[in-house]
C-alpha cells in the first residue's frame, strides 16, 4: 500500500489523516505478520507526495525535491513482486525522493 510519513510522524492539524494513515499501515501490517511464514508479503511505501508532472526532475526545488515519480513508485513494487523479494514483509519503505 501507499502510506505517508505522517502515519508515524503527523505533523500539527493532521489528526484525521494521520490516524487514517496509521489505520492502514495496520491493515496492512497485522496480515504481514499473520501469513509471514505462508510466503504472502505485505509492505507499506511510504510517500509524501506523488511527483505525476515530474516537476522535481525538471526545476528542483526545497518544495519539490522530496517528491516521489510514478516511476519509482512502480519499480518499487515491481521488486516487491518479484522473487528476489520474497524475504520483505512488513517493512515501512520511505520513498522521499532522490537526492
Amino acid at each position: 500500500m501507499i502510506s505517508s510519513p505522517d502515519a508515524g510522524n503527523p505533523p500539527a492539524k493532521s489528526a484525521p489523516y494521520a490516524v487514517g494513515k496509521a489505520a492502514q499501515e495496520t491493515l496492512i501490517l497485522t496480515p504481514a505478520e499473520e501469513l509471514k511464514d505462508t510466503g504472502v508479503t505485505a509492505n507499506v511505501l511510504r510517500a509524501r507526495a506523488i511527483d505525476t508532472r515530474h516537476e522535481r526532475d525538471q526545476a528542483r526545488t526545497p518544495r519539490n525535491a522530496s517528491r516521489t515519480t510514478p516511476e519509482e513508485i512502480a519499480a518499487t513494487i515491481s521488486y516487491l513482486c518479484s522473487d528476489a523479494a520474497g524475504v520483505i514483509n512488513g517493512a515501512r519503505i520511505p520513498l522521499y525522493g532522490s537526492p
